[in-house]
Formats: C-alpha cells, sequence, structure tokens
C-alpha cells in the first residue's frame, strides 16, 4: 500500500547545529516516512552542496549567519529544490515562520510549504 505522507521516501537535509533537529522533531519526521539527511553544520553543508549532495527539500536553521543564508538561498533556488527557513522550539527568536518541533501543527506548515500544492513556491 502507497503512503499518503508527502514525505513519503523524499530525503529532507536538515542544516543547523545539532541541537536544532530535536528528538521529537526527528520522529516526527520520520513518523512521516521521510528520510533524513544531517544536522550538518553550515561549513558542512556548503561543502556538501557544492559536491551534489542529493536530497528533495532542505530545512534551514533561521540562525546561521546572513552571508550563508543568501548562498543557500541562491543555490537551492537555482536548482528548484524546496527549502525552508525555521527555528526550533527552544529558540527565542521572534514569533512567525516555521517551528521545527514534533506537534502536528508545525510539521503539518512544514510539510504544506515543502511539498504543498504550489511547488513554484520556495522559500
Amino acid at each position: 500500500m502507497k503512503s499518503l505522507s508527502p514525505l513519503a521516501g523524499k530525503t529532507i537535509l536538515i542544516i543547523g547545529e545539532a541541537g536544532f533537529l530535536s528528538d521529537e522533531a526527528k520522529a516526527a519526521l520520520i513518523a512521516h516516512q521521510a528520510l533524513l539527511a544531517g544536522p550538518l553544520v553550515i561549513s558542512g553543508a556548503m561543502e556538501c552542496l557544492s559536491e551534489a549532495l542529493m536530497f528533495d527539500a532542505a530545512i534551514i536553521d533561521v540562525t546561521i549567519p546572513d552571508e550563508a543564508m543568501l548562498w543557500m538561498n541562491e543555490w537551492l533556488e537555482t536548482r528548484r529544490i524546496p527549502f525552508i527557513f525555521a527555528h526550533d522550539q527552544r529558540s527565542e527568536t521572534p514569533p512567525g515562520g516555521f517551528i521545527l518541533s514534533g506537534r502536528p501543527s508545525d510539521m503539518d506548515a512544514i510539510i504544506a510549504a515543502l511539498f504543498g500544492r504550489d511547488p513554484s513556491y520556495y522559500h
């Protein structure tokens, strides 16, 4: 039987420090049958992206340096790979944006943003 999850069999690259992907968020992504790559720290991620690491979408820590954020944004958009910038649930980031947590509402928002109806929209 084919899974109904839009994440089923998709590889999601996680870019952020080790604590960015909580155990609860990891479990939620795996429960949606996603394959995970990372988390990779920013310097390692930029190197892996240059070496053509294969993945279907990316979730990037919003606290990465601006220069790295701009580089990744351009790199991913050029290749039409969906991505979002998010913060973890413990972060003191201002309200708004995506929250990488295990909560169903947060996970639903991330899934919709990455693999929703409008594939021309990249974050």
